[in-house]
């Protein structure tokens, strides 16, 4: 449902989705992932006292309408526990999320053949890695890892797995130039795109490849990304990421130094046409928040819904725990 249009800046005359809370506790709810699974709706969040403390819990809830939501599991490390990941895999529901502990990270990975009983969480990959968004391609797992650091020590893999446990590198992104979250889209006839983060400019870049993913060519995003996902519908692709409400507008190659220290932000959704990211729609307004994006989508009876975070900079509930965010639903129209 369209509430209202956003005037001004970049994006122009942008449809404002209507969203109505998920979550919305007083707790830092966010970095969340949605799937459907076995007739059911499946989210995963970290809960914690803000977006960089170290308390994070991966929260598991189950719905049958994506309206009512009852928490069924709970995974702790005991370190700060984030980027909750769902990938259907052989049968199984598994559920990927990175923890962090004494500044280096590590990539767990747990599954479930009935949605009641879990296997205990096991670490995969490399340590320093993080893994972001699973996706299944013609019977295997792929993943971007991407190693954080200096903007020189970054860089950024494709992966892949036979069995959802062992994964091996199958190429080098791009590294040593600030790269961040990489989000994988396949196309039909198995060509691949990668939109990756890049922590050195406000703008994002596209890579391509072909069978068998070795190569990869670039280039400028021309928008920013990140907190970015990718889903293919219908034949249109959609990408959500955050949005800066930034008037006039910065230019996707300037440095991340030239973003105001405060600055308002929302998330967006583009439509990826002829290999150019298109405005499509806000969800919920662009203003107003200090932090918002890390979507996720399903699709239910042909409509698309997302739900995403978004820290108010006037937070009204009863109960703030040092810096809430909110989890939102909205439904995106489908492009005709």
């Amino acid at each position: 449902m369209t509430l209202d249009i956003e005037h001004g800046g970049e994006y122009g005359e942008l449809p404002t989705l209507d969203a109505i809370p998920v979550v919305a506790d007083g707790w830092h709810n966010a970095f969340a992932a949605l799937t459907a699974w076995n007739g059911r709706y499946w989210l995963a969040y970290r809960r914690g006292s803000g977006h960089t403390a170290r308390d994070g819990v991966i929260v598991v809830l189950v719905s049958n309408d994506l309206l009512t939501w009852e928490e069924v599991a709970l995974f702790q490390t005991g370190a700060d526990d984030r980027d909750a990941q769902w990938v259907v895999f052989n049968g199984r529901l598994w559920l990927y999320f990175n923890s962090l502990r004494d500044g280096l990270f590590a990539i767990y990975a747990g599954q479930t053949e009935d949605g009641r009983t879990w296997s205990e969480p096991e670490r995969v990959y490399r340590d320093g890695f993080i893994l972001w968004k699973p996706v299944e391609r013609d019977g295997l797992l792929y993943a971007g890892a991407h190693r954080p650091g200096t903007d020189a020590e970054r860089g950024a893999e494709l992966v892949r797995s036979s069995d959802g446990l062992v994964w091996s590198r199958i190429s080098t992104l791009r590294a040593g130039r600030g790269e961040s979250e990489t989000t994988l889209s396949f196309s039909p006839n198995g060509d691949l795109t990668a939109f990756l983060r890049d922590q050195r400019q406000i703008g994002g870049a596209i890579l391509e490849s072909r069978p068998p993913y070795t190569e990869w060519a670039e280039r400028s995003a021309g928008v920013h990304l990140s907190g970015h996902a990718a889903y293919t519908i219908e034949g249109v692709t959609y990408v959500f990421s955050r949005a800066f409400a930034c008037d006039p507008p910065i230019e996707s190659d300037a440095p991340r130094s030239a973003l105001p220290a405060e600055v308002d932000q929302g998330t967006i959704v583009y439509t990826y046409e002829e290999g150019v990211l298109v405005p499509y729609c806000l969800l919920g307004p662009l203003h107003g928040n200090h932090d918002a994006s890390y979507a996720t989508a399903v699709v239910r009876a042909g409509r698309m819904w997302a739900i995403f975070h978004r820290a108010r900079h006037r937070y009204e509930g009863t109960f703030r725990y040092k810096d809430a965010a909110d989890l939102l639903l909205a439904e995106v129209p489908l492009k005709k």
